[in-house]
């Protein structure tokens, strides 16, 4: 088992992460110019890959889920 100040910060990280993802959405959805929409899609993609490995990293998804 993991030391709990070790699972408290992680969680704040992936807190951080998850409020960035939503942020991004935001701006994904309110953009009118195309070429910005694709260039936030992709950072988007790039962030939610971070994100899942994290997740995968500490333990707390299993396998390809």
């Amino acid at each position: 088992m993991k030391n709990p100040q070790d699972m408290d910060k992680q969680m704040n990280l992936m807190q951080e992460s998850m409020l960035k993802i939503h942020g991004q959405m935001h701006k994904i959805i309110d953009t009118k110019n195309p070429e910005e929409r694709e260039r936030l899609v992709q950072e988007h993609t790039e962030i939610m890959h971070r994100h899942r490995q994290a997740l995968k990293d500490g333990g707390m998804m299993d396998g390809d889920a």
